[in-house]
């Protein structure tokens, strides 16, 4: 099962962030879920979701797909995306920010004005054609928020 690598998570009325990463499995099978629970996010803020990929030199794709369920903003109603982050360019050049054969990349998700919701979960699987993938060292989840001018960031 996954292990948590790293987590942060920060608040303040001015700017919240919440930044955790989970290593991945050495042979990332699409049955491998990641699983992220956010805390409330806080009410009057815009946030911005990313997903966090950690790959290394054995990654053998340009790409990764992920498929990104969550159920932010409504506990009850889970919704899925397919995020495709580009790894490398046509050159075999990576794409991410690293040293050492090992890189990091970011790819938005998507954004909400927050409604200050309950807890809610981000789950993320890869959905590429083979159901193993080598090289994927963590995958992780980003959200940052911010206050939206003239709303009241004290009302829950």
């Amino acid at each position: 099962m996954a292990s948590i690598w790293l987590a942060s998570v920060s608040c303040n009325w001015n700017n919240v962030s919440y930044n955790a990463y989970t290593s991945v499995p050495q042979e990332w099978t699409r049955e491998d879920t990641m699983r992220f629970n956010l805390p409330e996010l806080p009410f009057g803020h815009m946030c911005s979701f990313n997903v966090g990929v950690r790959y290394t030199d054995t990654y053998t794709y340009r790409n990764i797909c992920l498929l990104f369920r969550h159920n932010v903003g409504d506990s009850l109603n889970w919704q899925t995306d397919t995020i495709c982050c580009s790894l490398y360019d046509d050159e075999g050049t990576p794409l991410g920010k690293g040293l050492a054969g090992v890189y990091t990349i970011e790819s938005p998700c998507f954004t909400l004005s927050s409604d200050g919701s309950r807890q809610s979960q981000v789950q993320i699987v890869h959905c590429m054609s083979s159901d193993s993938l080598r090289g994927i060292s963590d995958v992780g989840l980003i959200v940052k928020c911010v206050p939206i001018s003239g709303r009241d960031k004290d009302k829950k």
